[in-house]
């Protein structure tokens, strides 16, 4: 099985999952989604992933959503698909109504999309041994970055824009020059032996793998600060690298074709990298709740 689907709490092959044209996701980008990382069968980082889920609906005002349930249907269909090393998309939203600009009332159900896929590392495994290159471009997207919403167009245009020259990611700045984040993974850097990245805020998304990576510096000894810089001050830094839900912790050895860290991965990434695979394979021994 390489992928199944469940919409809207029924199970069944990808390509014939459906929603109507008046859904708000399809016709508004009135959605969120999470995309979870599967272990064995199991969901990586799940409380961290299911809490921001929730941010994002709270914050884009939908109706109370039952996560907990949620999740038993996710878990229901991973174990249908009887894959376990992959990918967890989790898509909600706001449901079917005649279109309109306002929320529907009164409120329509929610559509709920859960794919299941499975994921070879090996690619991404090679990247993050040999670090990648990556550009920087002019941060379009809207002023609520810290909510997951599907609404990714600028993340889409500026990440195409990285493709094709070759390119693993575009980093992006803001109208102030100082770097936010790139197009679907954290930034962070090193510079004096202490470990950096944009503050949490509007501009950002607040990271779930960043967040371990942050607590997993402070067990091995790495300091982090919340720290605002500017594109050459980036090219300038020790290291740099890009932390995500499917790339872990991958280094950045050049920035508009500038090297960083000599054109290779630093030894903070290298440590990161060897911490994340511990907590991993801890996690993974350790008896599920």
């Amino acid at each position: 099985m390489e992928s199944l689907a469940c919409l809207n709490g029924e199970l069944m092959p990808v390509d014939q999952a459906r929603v109507p044209i008046w859904d708000r996701g399809f016709l508004f980008g009135d959605a969120v989604y999470e995309v979870f990382r599967l272990y064995e069968g199991r969901c990586w980082l799940e409380d961290s992933h299911v809490g921001r889920l929730r941010r994002s609906l709270e914050s884009l005002e939908f109706a109370p959503f039952d996560c907990d349930a949620l999740m038993e249907r996710v878990y229901r269909t991973i174990r249908a698909s009887g894959i376990g090393e992959g990918t967890l998309y989790v898509h909600i939203t706001r449901g079917v109504a005649p279109r309109s600009h306002a929320f529907p009332e009164p409120p329509v159900p929610p559509t709920e999309l859960i794919i299941v896929r499975v994921y070879d590392d090996a690619p991404t495994a090679r990247k993050r041994a040999s670090g990648v290159a990556v550009v920087t471009r002019p941060d379009l997207r809207w002023k609520r970055c810290d909510i997951k919403s599907t609404n990714l167009l600028a993340n889409v245009l500026a990440l195409q824009s990285a493709h094709r020259l070759g390119c693993e990611e575009a980093v992006l700045f803001g109208a102030d020059g100082l770097v936010t984040e790139a197009t679907h993974s954290s930034v962070i850097w090193v510079r004096g032996g202490r470990l950096e990245g944009t503050p949490e805020g509007t501009g950002i998304l607040p990271g779930t793998t960043r967040g371990l990576i942050l607590k997993l510096a402070e067990e091995i000894g790495i300091p982090f600060s919340g720290a605002e810089l500017t594109v050459p001050e980036l090219k300038a830094a020790d290291e740099v690298f890009l932390v995500g839900t499917s790339t872990e912790i991958l280094p950045v050895v050049t920035i508009d074709d500038a090297p960083v860290s000599g054109g290779r991965p630093g030894p903070v990434a290298r440590r990161l990298q060897e911490a994340y695979r511990k907590a991993v394979a801890q996690w993974l021994t350790a008896k599920p709740a």
